[in-house]
């Protein structure tokens, strides 16, 4: 099923209370979502608990979704206003354990590319958060800057900028590791 199909999908089930368009809105953005909350907020855990919040938040307003104008921008719209309001949460109470966890995880269990894996991650965590989520979905979501700007809401050139400059950044600080 092609995007367009899908969406129209998605909007009629939730425009007649169809419980199948929140299965098919789940099969079609959960995956990237979840990268994408990963990115933002340096945590699967988190993001995992974010995106739980994000189609509740969908299913509670589905009507409006079925009538928005571009369904990839009005979801992300909504995980970007979750994401922020848990970010805004989290400044204000202190966290019970300070430690690391890995959100950016290498596919293979290879020594050398768990260590590269991590040191990723660590430098991506580094990027301010609107770069790292123009990277996480350019690299590891495969998404070209036409559609990150339409998830976004932004202009290409934004995106691009951002782009650039977080990978001349990551170059900067991944410089002197050997290949």
């Amino acid at each position: 099923m092609n995007r367009h199909s899908a969406d129209d999908a998605i909007r009629t089930a939730f425009e007649r209370n169809d419980p199948a368009g929140i299965e098919r809105l789940w099969d079609r953005y959960a995956s990237d979502l979840l990268a994408y909350l990963q990115a933002v907020l340096c945590s699967r855990h988190d993001a995992e608990d974010v995106l739980q919040t994000v189609f509740v938040r969908i299913v509670r307003k589905r009507r409006l979704v079925a009538n928005a104008r571009c369904l990839d921008a009005y979801i992300y719209q909504i995980a970007r206003h979750e994401a922020s309001g848990f970010l805004r949460q989290q400044r204000r109470r202190p966290r019970a354990e300070p430690g690391i966890e890995p959100w950016l995880v290498a596919a293979d269990s290879n020594d050398s590319r768990t260590e590269l894996a991590e040191e990723l991650r660590a430098a991506l965590s580094r990027l301010p958060r609107a770069q790292r989520e123009v990277v996480v979905l350019k690299i590891y979501r495969e998404k070209t800057f036409q559609q990150i700007a339409a998830m976004l809401e932004l202009s290409l050139n934004t995106v691009a900028s951002r782009y650039r400059y977080a990978l001349e950044k990551l170059r900067t600080w991944l410089k002197d590791r050997e290949p």
